[in-house]
C-alpha cells in the first residue's frame, strides 16, 4: 500500500500557511496548530517509510515525500492530501479486497479512540498484486487534536527471500525426516537379526554346561544383549514415530510417548491436552521437537521419570518437557547443552513466531516450547494478511 501528495508540497491540507489566520478560531490556536503540523511534516520528510497523517474524520492532511512518490508512480488518487482515507479503504474491500478489511477496522478504533495501535503485513491484490508492505497504524495527538499515522514501508523482497528461507528449510527437514525413518528401518532390520543370532549363541554356550564361571559370564551377556536390544527399539521408535500424515497431533504424540515409555523402561507422567486448530506447521514443529526432547532423555538424561505436557490455549500452544536426571552434559563434565537436535529446531520455532526454553536444575531438565496456533507472516508478530 502507498500514498501521497501530487501537488501540495510541504504544506498540510486544510491548515493555514503562516501568518494566514483562521476567522473561526483564536489567532494563537491557529498559529499554534499550524506550526505544530509543520514540525510533524519536517519529522515525516525524514522517515524512510511512506508516512501519512489522518484526521479523525479520515481525512488526510499530510503526507510525507516517499508517500507522494509512490502515490504518483501509481496513480491512487484516493491517497492524496484532502482525499478519504477511510472511503479508499471501503472501496478496496468493496471491489474484493479482504485484506483491506482488518486495516479499515484498526482505523475506526483508533480514529474512535479504542484501540492505540495496530500492525501487519499487507499481501497485495488488484493494484498491488506481487507487493508485500509493512503497514503501522497508530493514534497521534497534535496541539491537543487527536489524528492517526499511517506508515508503510515495502518489504517486498525480505518477504520473498523469508518464504524461499522457509521454503529450503522446510524441504530440509522432510529429508531429514526420510532419512531417519530410512537409517531406522535397517537399523531394525539388518542389526536386529545380528543380535537375534548372538542370543541363539548363547543359549547354545549355555546348555554345553561348561561351569559356574561360564554361566555367569553367558547371564551378564544375556543382560547386555538385552539392554542393546531395548536401545534399539528405543532408538528405532523415535526415528521412526507415528506419523501426522495419518494420525491427529493429539493421537501422535500419545502413541510417540507411550511407545517410548514401553520401549525405554521410562515412567512418563504425560497429559496432552485436545489441540484444536492448529496450522499444520505449528503441529509438525511441536511433533519435532517431541521427538528431540524424548531422544535427549533417553541418552543423556540418564533420568527415571519424565513429564510431558501439551497445553492448549485460546491463542497458544504451550510444550512442557521436564525430566529428573541429571541434564546434559553432566556425564562428561562440560555445561549444560541443548542438545544438536532441540538447538536445530529453534530457529524454525522463531519462525513460526514462538519461542524455545531450555532450563537446567539440579534435579533435571525443562525444556517449555510455546507456539501461536497459526504460524505468523514473517517479519513481524501480526496477523498476515492479503490485500
Amino acid at each position: 500500500m502507498t500514498w501521497s501528495n501530487a501537488n501540495a508540497g510541504a504544506q498540510v491540507a486544510g491548515m493555514p500557511r503562516p501568518g494566514v489566520l483562521n476567522p473561526l478560531l483564536p489567532p494563537e490556536h491557529d498559529v499554534l496548530q499550524a506550526f505544530a503540523l509543520e514540525e510533524v511534516q519536517e519529522l515525516i520528510d525524514g522517515l524512510v517509510e511512506q508516512v501519512a497523517l489522518v484526521n479523525c474524520d479520515g481525512r488526510i492532511i499530510a503526507v510525507n515525500k516517499r508517500w507522494r512518490r509512490q502515490v504518483e508512480q501509481q496513480a491512487r488518487y484516493g491517497l492524496h492530501i484532502s482525499r478519504d482515507y477511510d472511503a479508499f479503504l471501503s472501496g478496496l474491500i468493496k471491489d474484493g479486497d479482504e485484506g483491506a478489511a482488518p486495516i479499515l477496522k484498526a482505523f475506526r478504533e483508533i480514529a474512535g479512540g479504542t484501540r492505540r495501535s495496530f500492525h501487519c503485513i499487507y499481501r497485495g491484490s488488484g493494484a498491488f498484486e506481487g507487493y508485500d508492505f509493512n503497514v503501522v497504524i497508530a493514534a497521534l495527538h497534535v496541539h491537543e487534536g487527536r489524528h492517526v499515522l499511517v506508515s508503510v514501508h515495502d518489504v517486498t523482497e525480505l518477504v520473498a527471500l523469508k518464504r524461499e528461507r522457509r521454503r529450503v528449510g522446510t524441504q530440509l527437514l522432510r529429508a531429514q525426516e526420510h532419512e531417519r525413518r530410512r537409517v531406522a528401518r535397517e537399523l531394525h532390520d539388518s542389526t536386529s537379526q545380528s543380535l537375534l543370532s548372538l542370543r541363539l549363541s548363547l543359549g547354545s554356550l549355555e546348555r554345553e554346561q561348561a561351569g559356574p564361571r561360564v554361566g555367569a559370564i553367558v547371564a551378564e551377556c544375556r543382560d547386555t544383549l538385552q539392554q542393546v536390544e531395548r536401545e534399539i527399539r528405543a532408538l528405532s521408535f523415535l526415528a521412526h514415530p507415528p506419523s501426522l500424515t495419518t494420525h491427529t497431533l493429539e493421537t501422535a504424540l500419545h502413541d510417540l510417548v507411550r511407545g517410548f515409555a514401553a520401549r525405554t523402561g521410562l515412567d512418563i507422567d504425560f497429559n496432552i491436552a485436545a489441540v484444536g486448530e492448529a496450522s499444520p506447521s505449528v503441529e509438525a514443529a511441536i511433533f519435532r521437537v517431541s521427538q528431540e526432547a524424548l531422544s535427549n532423555i533417553y541418552r543423556h538424561a540418564q533420568a527415571s521419570h519424565a513429564f510431558f505436557h501439551l497445553v492448549a490455549r485460546e491463542r497458544y500452544l504451550h510444550l512442557v518437557v521436564r525430566d529428573d536426571g541429571v541434564g546434559l552434559g553432566a556425564d562428561r563434565g562440560d555445561p549444560p547443552s541443548a542438545g544438536v537436535g532441540v538447538a536445530g529446531m529453534d530457529e524454525r520455532v522463531r519462525e513460526l513466531g514462538g519461542r524455545l526454553s531450555i532450563r537446567h536444575a539440579v534435579d533435571g531438565t525443562t525444556l517449555t516450547v510455546s507456539f501461536p496456533r497459526r504460524e505468523r507472516e514473517v517479519l513481524m508478530p501480526a496477523t498476515a494478511m492479503r490485500r
